[in-house]
């Protein structure tokens, strides 16, 4: 069955985050699924591939950064939108953060106009 709406998957540890980005992402039309780790992810990935991925960069086991590296390197021709976010990065450590492979970076608390801004629905 094919989604009403494009799909993007939430990847963090923290439920929390999970919920806020979900009530965020449903507001701008997106269909969400939640993941708690980037294991789930890759297992899920063999199956579907979401429109976009908003992914934490710092969680424990298989963390975000790695996580974009391997979906880079196992689907480079699909256009699969990553976004990473994260808690823990000054703005100078940006920089080695996005080469991992993300197509943007926020910081958060995120705010629901940045959130629109990174995942924009068109």
């Amino acid at each position: 069955m094919t989604p009403l709406h494009p799909e993007v998957w939430v990847v963090d540890d923290e439920m929390v985050n999970r919920l806020l980005a979900r009530a965020y992402l449903e507001r701008l039309g997106w269909q969400v699924r939640e993941f708690a780790n980037g294991h789930d992810v890759l297992r899920d990935l063999k199956l579907a591939r979401p429109h976009a991925m908003l992914l934490d960069v710092r969680m424990p086991g298989l963390s975000g950064d790695e996580l974009v590296r391997q979906v880079r390197a196992l689907f480079p021709q699909e256009p699969i939108r990553l976004v990473g976010y994260t808690a823990h990065c000054m703005e100078d450590a940006l920089q080695p953060i996005l080469e991992a492979g993300f197509d943007q970076l926020l910081i958060k608390p995120v705010s629901f106009q940045q959130m629109a801004a990174a995942l924009p629905l068109a």
